[in-house]
């Protein structure tokens, strides 16, 4: 009977050792997993990764805000920019057409080109028949009527290289663009007292010897960028008179609505001549 229960205690000790070696070793499995799963995931997202990732992500995220400030930036500058072009035009557009509309609106002018005479270039009126020549418009003006007449028209092919990139730059110039040019260009070379001269020039003959009802400069007063040297000695007098003339004819033949020209110049003659002559 002894022997039976010792027997019996010692199966007992041994289940209850395997059971808790297998509890052991099941938990012991367990903790691995998770050690296992921990340092995966401490790997995974370390502080010196995640910081890098972190630094990355703001990074990306302050180019992207800045290329969304240059694109607007340049959006509202391209803006700028064609809001100031339109003013320009604008402003431009009523300086050319001011001797136009003055034409139309000033009675005495409005007679003198109605009834000035475009074959015989005399102006009829009831006070005299008054002669238009090209003296007289240099006598006028105080320009001179003698010397070569410049061409109305460029012929690109018989311009030298230098001529050419004058040409090409000054084309496309509005009243605006030149008096602005002419603010900014300083003459301490003299490559800069040439490209000042050019651009008075042209701005002259844009609000007043030969002013048309666009916004840039007629082609009929880029040949006279070509000279510079002999400037005064040019005919100017004759430059103008061909102009207007051209002009009037156009305006005569309905071929224009406006008046372009120096059309002040035939009122300054008129005068002389029938009341202070």
């Amino acid at each position: 009977m002894r022997l039976i229960f010792c027997f019996s205690l010692h199966l007992v000790f041994v289940s209850v050792y395997t059971l808790a070696e297998s509890l052991a070793e099941t938990r012991r499995k367990q903790m691995a997993k998770k050690n296992a799963a921990t340092e995966r995931k401490r790997k995974h997202f370390d502080p010196g990764k995640r910081k890098t990732l972190r630094l990355k992500s703001n990074m990306e995220a302050e180019e992207t805000r800045r290329n969304c400030e240059d694109f607007y930036s340049k959006q509202m500058a391209k803006k700028n920019a064609a809001t100031e072009r339109k003013a320009a035009a604008k402003s431009t557009e009523k300086q050319s057409k001011a001797p136009a509309k003055s034409a139309k609106k000033n009675r005495l002018l409005k007679q003198i080109y109605d009834r000035y005479d475009v074959h015989d270039n005399t102006i009829y009126s009831d006070a005299a028949a008054v002669k238009i020549t090209t003296d007289k418009i240099g006598h006028a003006l105080g320009l001179s009527s003698r010397g070569t007449p410049y061409d109305t028209k460029v012929a690109k092919n018989e311009l030298s290289e230098e001529d050419k990139k004058v040409h090409e730059y000054f084309k496309g110039f509005t009243a605006v663009a030149l008096q602005d040019l002419i603010k900014a260009t300083p003459v301490d070379t003299e490559e800069n007292k040439k490209l000042w001269m050019r651009a008075f020039i042209l701005f002259v003959q844009k609000v007043f010897l030969l002013p048309n009802s666009t916004t840039i400069i007629c082609p009929a007063a880029l040949p006279t960028l070509f000279d510079l040297e002999n400037t005064r000695n040019r005919n100017w007098a004759h430059h103008i008179h061909k102009f207007l003339l051209q002009e009037l004819k156009k305006a005569k033949r309905k071929e224009s609505a406006a008046i372009h020209g120096c059309c002040y110049v035939l009122m300054i003659i008129y005068f002389h001549e029938t009341q202070f002559g």
